[in-house]
């Protein structure tokens, strides 16, 4: 069992349920999966809908960990329903939830709807995702014994008997019609999706976990598809006409949608079809080739369900992990691919003219040993290495020289603004010729822009930029700044109308280092209690018919890369609905986007 809790836990459930976690030591020696610390909270009181996402070979489940502390005796669940606790088989009280509520199941829900949206949103299919809910303090037994409620809810107390049998179901059902296992790929895509800080578990952890090795992200709609055909059964068709056969006719699922073998062995015979096109180079540049009459084009063979296509690989977000796509290499085209023009390796402005003819490849391939980029070919005949501009040897002397003009020019440029502005005359200093920074919203926006947002109607009424959060945050996350800074801080204040009521909406956007670093921001300023970065109107920032501080306001927050969007609303004048300011700092989230940014 590998575990991630890049945070601190929180409360002493989380710490209990970890602990016993440890206890089992990594590897698969025991059960073979990745429990990763991921609190996720809603509404204006913060509740916890789940505390850990848990992946295994056969698919995904979210776990809530409950802490049973105010009472004692043997749970009771229910699917329906509230939950009760008493000291023997019986109804006994309701169960009372730390946060509210006698049941975790509804939030689980919620919390299993947010992942599985994350991960297709990421391009990840997640299939069926399970539910764990975790029983921790004077909890003493659980009815169900088995602790399965069904339709994809377990129940499991803090030992290792009850832990194990809820992981082992939670597994069966996540792995109902999964034509495929979770790879290495999938899980690091999948952590990353999620938004779990610190680090992405390596390959090797994953593999010893159970996880099946593949460089590829296979969780994909477009792939699993086609690997649930082909491990979907055998099925019988109707029977042919009388006369023809007797027998029914079975057709036989298709082999696998992409073969990694076959790939391999494809990209190996391309490697060693260039490094021999790069050999014999220079006895082609020597010697013109003999005329040789165009081979006819042979037909294109026809393409079965259980032919392995030619892959494309795409670097991915996650270091070693990579996309995959079916699409052969010149799916649709129906003029050869030119060959790649020889730049001597530079483009751009020191490439050849749109008149300079591309050099014939060395050597045909077939089709299924073809590169996707071909290497640049030798000179054509008639050519020297020397004596034709379009060689590369010619041609890199001359980028040398043009190189070495611009350098110059360059150095000459700085030479003259530098006696320019230390001159006698007291002149000012010249202009830099360095490229302007970019814009920030401080330079984009002016006090009045408005921006509509879903229907709703937003006027800046402050705004101001700072390239350090430090002084400017307060309680927990002051302390998290003094220790990791923020590289840009962006604030402002915008009015607007929530359900035809006048309301303030505080924008803050904070640019980190890393995006380590930003998901350990979010996760801490999204915890009750643990302070946020400082609004304007904490900082005195007034402005006509708005409030002096943000009273019972509503939180919203979201990541991008290393920047992190925090939005707090409030009433200006009179109260009406939370929902109305919940939906108010849901929409406020887009006006990062009036600045371009």
């Amino acid at each position: 069992m590998l575990i991630l809790t890049p945070t601190p836990l929180q409360t002493a459930a989380e710490r209990a349920f970890f602990a016993e976690l440890a206890s089992w030591d990594t590897g698969s020696g025991v059960r073979g999966a990745v429990v990763a610390s991921l609190p996720l909270v809603e509404g204006p009181m913060q509740r916890r809908q789940a505390d850990a996402v848990l992946f295994v070979p056969e698919g995904v489940a979210v776990v809530r960990v409950v802490e049973v502390e105010r009472q004692s005796g043997v749970v009771t669940a229910s699917p329906e329903g509230a939950w009760t606790i008493g000291p023997g088989d019986g109804p006994g009280d309701v169960l009372q939830l730390d946060g509210g509520g006698s049941t975790p199941l509804e939030g689980l829900m919620r919390a299993g709807m947010h992942a599985a949206v994350t991960l297709r949103k990421a391009g990840l299919e997640p299939g069926r995702i399970a539910r764990l809910t975790v029983l921790t303090g004077a909890a003493t037994g659980l009815l169900p014994a088995d602790g399965d409620l069904g339709e994809g809810d377990q129940v499991a107390l803090v030992d290792s008997r009850s832990l194990l049998l809820g992981i082992g179901r939670a597994s069966r059902y996540a792995g109902t019609d999964n034509p495929r296992l979770w790879t290495t790929a999938d899980v690091r895509a999948a952590v990353e999706a999620l938004g779990v800080a610190g680090r992405t578990p390596s390959v090797e952890e994953l593999n010893g976990e159970g996880f099946p090795y593949s460089p590829y992200v296979l969780r994909r709609p477009d792939l699993l598809t086609p690997a649930a055909m082909n491990a979907s059964p055998t099925r019988t068709t109707a029977a042919p006409p009388t006369g023809l056969s007797t027998s029914p006719h079975r057709v036989s699922p298709g082999g696998p949608l992409v073969d990694p073998a076959a790939a391999a062995r494809v990209a190996a015979a391309a490697v060693q079809a260039q490094e021999e096109a790069e050999r014999v180079a220079p006895a082609a540049a020597a010697a013109p080739p003999p005329p040789v009459a165009p081979a006819p084009v042979p037909a294109p063979a026809p393409v079965t369900h259980q032919q392995p296509l030619p892959v494309e690989l795409r670097s991915g977000s996650s270091g070693d992990t990579l996309a995959l796509t079916g699409e052969p290499a010149d799916a649709g085209r129906t003029t050869p691919r030119p060959a790649p023009e020889d730049t001597g390796g530079i483009g751009g402005l020191f490439g050849g003219g749109p008149g300079e003819a591309a050099p014939p490849p060395p050597r045909e391939l077939p089709p299924e040993l073809r590169p996707r980029r071909l290497v640049t070919a030798p000179p054509s005949s008639g050519s020297s290495a020397d004596g034709d501009p379009r060689s590369p040897r010619r041609r890199g002397l001359l980028i040398a020289l043009a190189a070495l003009v611009v350098v110059l020019l360059g150095a000459g440029v700085g030479v003259w603004a530098l006696t320019r502005g230390s001159g006698e005359d007291g002149d000012q200093a010249a202009p830099s010729t360095s490229a302007p920074a970019s814009t920030t919203p401080a330079d984009t926006l002016a006090v009045g822009d408005t921006a509509v947002v879903n229907g709703t109607t937003f006027t800046l009424q402050a705004i101001e930029s700072d390239d350090t959060c430090q002084g400017n945050a307060y309680n927990a996350v002051a302390e998290f700044f003094a220790s990791s800074d923020c590289t840009a801080l962006e604030r402002s204040l915008w009015s607007a109308e929530a359900a035809g009521l006048p309301a303030v909406v505080s924008f803050s956007r904070v640019t980190m280092p890393d995006v380590g670093n930003a998901q350990a921001l979010r996760a801490l300023a999204d915890t009750d209690g643990s302070g946020n970065v400082s609004d304007l109107l904490r900082e005195g920032v007034r402005y006509d018919g708005g409030p002096t501080e943000l009273s019972g306001a509503e939180y919203a927050s979201a990541q991008t890369g290393p920047t992190v969007t925090i939005v707090e609303t409030a009433w200006a004048g009179d109260e009406g609905a939370d929902s109305a300011l919940d939906g108010l700092a849901s929409a406020a989230l887009s006006l990062g986007e009036v600045d371009g940014s």
